[in-house]
């Protein structure tokens, strides 16, 4: 954040708290306002979406969405569906998603990164670092990912449940998987969460979660334990 590299702004409304990043050639103003209305629209289809069907917020566990949706709905469900968890531990990855390809698509950028409550989602044409915020893990900001262009679009997305207010029933400092799309990645680090009950479980945990073919790296961390592995390069900061 705040380098030379990006022209970076923050935008947020209600539940949502974007930091987005553009590459410095192809930023211009108007994407601040362009990122609120866009907010706005999916927050809209959302709302929307909870007032016929409540339980979509509700539930802890997968709801099936029904036809003629909005994409945004389908890809929560989707994604439910495949990690065993509620719609709405997707949305925040979702969102990300959502957003940042529309910036790139609007602004024809090179490069887009979206960074909604801890979830990320990317686009790149150069390496990036990024690295895990774990609490009061002596972990904590430690190891970090080195994100190359190949790897990207890429959402990394990272579930807490010592950090944050979102609902969570583990205890992991940090739980970050990274996925080719922001919903399932979202929905898999909340998951995968919720199953690290003590720092015993950690390394459990890490490699069921490797065995999923979406899943393409992972990091949990709790305490002084940490559990790592996945195609994306790890490095110790």
């Amino acid at each position: 954040m705040g380098n030379s590299r990006w022209t970076s702004f923050r935008v947020s409304w209600r539940e949502t708290d974007l930091w987005v990043a553009i590459d410095k050639q192809h930023y211009r103003r108007e994407a601040e306002q362009f990122t609120m209305d866009r907010i706005l629209h999916y927050r809209e289809i959302l709302d929307s979406h909870i007032i016929q069907y409540p339980g979509f917020r509700d539930s802890l566990t997968p709801v099936v969405a029904p036809g003629g949706v909005h994409l945004l709905i389908t890809a929560m469900s989707d994604a439910a569906l495949a990690a065993g968890a509620g719609p709405m531990s997707a949305v925040a990855g979702a969102v990300a998603e959502f957003i940042c390809r529309d910036l790139l698509r609007e602004y024809e950028a090179d490069e887009v990164i979206i960074e909604n409550g801890g979830d990320i989602f990317m686009k790149l044409t150069a390496p990036a670092s990024v690295a895990v915020y774990a609490g009061s893990s002596p972990l904590s900001k430690k190891i970090a990912l080195q994100v190359t262009m190949e790897d990207t679009p890429l959402a990394l997305c990272c579930s807490s449940g010592t950090v944050g207010h979102s609902l969570s029933f583990g205890m992991a400092d940090a739980c970050m998987i990274a996925c080719r799309n922001g919903a399932l990645a979202d929905a898999f680090a909340t998951a995968c969460c919720n199953e690290v009950k003590n720092a015993d479980d950690v390394h459990q945990v890490t490699e069921k979660a490797l065995e999923q073919p979406e899943i393409l790296s992972a990091v949990i961390i709790a305490g002084e334990k940490v559990g790592l592995g996945g195609s994306i390069e790890i490095k110790i900061v």
